[in-house]
């Protein structure tokens, strides 16, 4: 009995196939008919209109008992039959059905890579916002509120694109990686006898995610085998200096013997991918790393007194600057939409060293309009680089601030600070020589915001502002209270009235306007210039990073392997704008 059901099914299922192919020509016909414009309201037509719905109704109630096999078929079929009803042919139903299926994956890639497109556009213009309303705010509330205890100077650090990760290296020889948004977020608590000694603000701890050893590729040779022979001892260095690549591809990073390893983060963590070193490389600690804006290039500064350009395509020095009388202790690019043109001093220098131009431009025979051409230089003839006002201060793809990379700054222990222009590396652009009785060190310096001036920390507790117009001397002396001890790090706040100024006791928020007023005023003003940020006390800081949108600060302790102890403590604040 069961076969004799299957024999009517299947004999059902051919019946119905011929049916609905009768059909369906019958309803091709009708839908060309409406198509060309053939309505003319016959009766005709109305009467065969009746029929072929009473045929739609005993074919609907036939394909009720179809089988499994003529399901395809038959959802195709109604398909069809509908889109017929109404005006549509077969064949203009199999390109609109197949350009739908040829389409559906690229309109969802398309749609996909639209709300990707959308949402980076929407962290960017957060980003525009949140800088713009720190331009303007008259003060900061800085306030701690997350603390990452480590038993060891730390050195330097680097933070990647969206504030994503915080990278640690500490004069232990490693390299720790912490999750910062979730550490910013507070998902992980300190313990009691972490809190202990740090201010009531912090409450939140680091999140640490990984750790890898600074090591120094060695050679074969060189090698201290393990007694199966598999392994070896690897030789590791301090961290002395890092940058990281926006999207965390790698991580650079400076050792004592005066190479720079790239290293893998996202891939193969930790791992070596190159060794910059080379016979004309650095031979004494690498302690400054500077990647340029679009990440192909970067800068490097050691204790040899030299600062070399290196090419990351090739991996070989592009440029080497020369004429640096001391060790470097910091390297910062100018601001844009500075006011004042460093071409003049470059001239004046190349004519006084009678210097070849070929050797001297990184441009080669270009004529001066071919300079004025070049995206990233500095504008020739005078105008200002403010004629440049469709560059944005925030980088879409980094999201980190945009520089004026034709024009960097540097500081040397001796209390050099030099201004570098990138057409001439025989010799600096522009020398800031410090006051009369101001002893020869300088550890940190940085461009004021409008890139117009510089601010230099002294050893004695003071300092100093300069004005690029007037380079000869200092502008201002921003004394601090002697008991601080020497500035060891300074960092200029984006309402270009403020500056922070770290030293061994505490970390100031130093009002600019305010002290240049007072010492401007014949009467003494009682208004102190500067506000204590709570948190730090009793240590060396060696970093200080502000986040491009200006709503936080992290702070690092260690002496940065020259002199002086450290807190143990990295710190990251809260900035509320005022």
């Amino acid at each position: 009995m069961d076969d004799v059901d299957d024999i009517l099914n299947n004999n059902q299922v051919v019946d119905d196939e011929e049916d609905d192919e009768e059909m369906l020509s019958g309803l091709e016909n009708d839908s060309k008919q409406d198509l060309e414009g053939n309505d003319d309201g016959d009766d005709d037509d109305d009467d065969e209109q009746e029929e072929e719905e009473e045929d739609d109704h005993d074919d609907d109630a036939a394909k009720v008992d179809k089988t499994s096999t003529a399901t395809s078929s038959q959802q195709v079929n109604e398909k069809l039959t509908a889109d017929a009803a109404d005006g549509v042919t077969k064949t203009e139903f199999e390109d609109v059905k197949l350009s739908d299926v040829d389409g559906g994956l690229g309109s969802r890639e398309a749609s996909s890579s639209k709300s990707e497109a959308s949402a980076d556009g929407e962290v960017f213009e957060y980003y525009k916002h949140m800088l713009h309303s720190a331009q303007i705010a008259d003060s900061y509330n800085i306030y701690p509120t997350a603390a990452i205890p480590i038993q060891t100077h730390v050195n330097a650090l680097a933070v990647s694109r969206g504030l994503k990760y915080l990278f640690l290296g500490g004069s232990d020889g490693y390299i720790r990686k912490y999750d910062l948004l979730n550490t910013l977020e507070g998902k992980l608590s300190l313990t009691i006898l972490q809190k202990h000694s740090l201010a009531e603000s912090i409450q939140n701890a680091g999140i640490l995610q990984s750790y890898w050893e600074n090591e120094i590729p060695q050679k074969k040779s060189e090698m201290k085998l393990s007694a199966n022979k598999a392994d070896y001892e690897p030789k590791v260095s301090a961290v002395h200096s890092l940058e990281v690549q926006s999207e965390c591809l790698f991580i650079l990073s400076g050792l004592q013997n005066g190479g720079i390893t790239m290293q893998g983060v996202r891939y193969m963590e930790g791992s070596i991918a190159h060794y910059f070193k080379g016979r004309n490389g650095h031979n004494q600690i690498v302690n400054i790393l500077k990647l340029n804006g679009q990440e192909d290039r970067f800068l490097s500064g050691s204790w040899d007194k030299r600062l070399l350009e290196w090419d990351l395509q090739t991996g070989d020095i592009a440029n080497e600057f020369k004429k640096s009388r001391s060790e470097l202790s910091s390297l910062e690019m100018r601001p844009l939409y500075s006011s004042v043109d460093v071409s003049s001093n470059v001239n004046s220098s190349k004519e006084s060293e009678n210097a070849d131009d070929d050797m001297d431009s990184l441009f080669g025979d270009e004529d001066e309009e071919e300079k004025q051409d070049v995206g990233n230089e500095p504008i020739e003839k005078g105008e200002d680089s403010r004629s440049g006002e469709n560059k944005e201060q925030i980088s879409k793809e980094s999201l980190n601030i945009v520089y004026d990379e034709s024009v960097f700054m540097t500081s040397g222990l001796n209390g050099s600070v030099y201004i570098w222009d990138r057409r001439m590396t025989q010799s600096p652009a522009s020398s800031l020589e410090r006051a009369p009785g101001v002893p020869p060190w300088c550890l940190s310096a940085c461009w004021s915001v409008d890139g117009d001036h510089v601010y230099a920390g002294r050893r004695n507790a003071c300092v100093e502002q300069f004005d690029l117009k007037m380079p000869s001397k200092p502008l201002h002396n921003l004394k601090l209270p002697s008991i601080s001890g020497p500035v060891s790090c300074v960092k200029a706040m984006p309402n270009n009235k403020h500056i922070l100024c770290a030293s061994r006791d505490n970390i100031r928020l130093y009002n600019v306007e305010l002290a240049v007023a007072a010492a401007n005023s014949a009467t003494k003003s009682s208004k102190v210039p500067f506000l204590i940020v709570p948190g730090h006390h009793g240590g060396i800081i060696s970093n200080l990073y502000l986040d491009p949108t200006s709503r936080f600060l992290i702070s690092t302790s260690g002496n940065r392997g020259w002199q002086g102890n450290s807190t143990d403590t990295t710190l990251i604040y809260d900035i509320d704008l005022e």
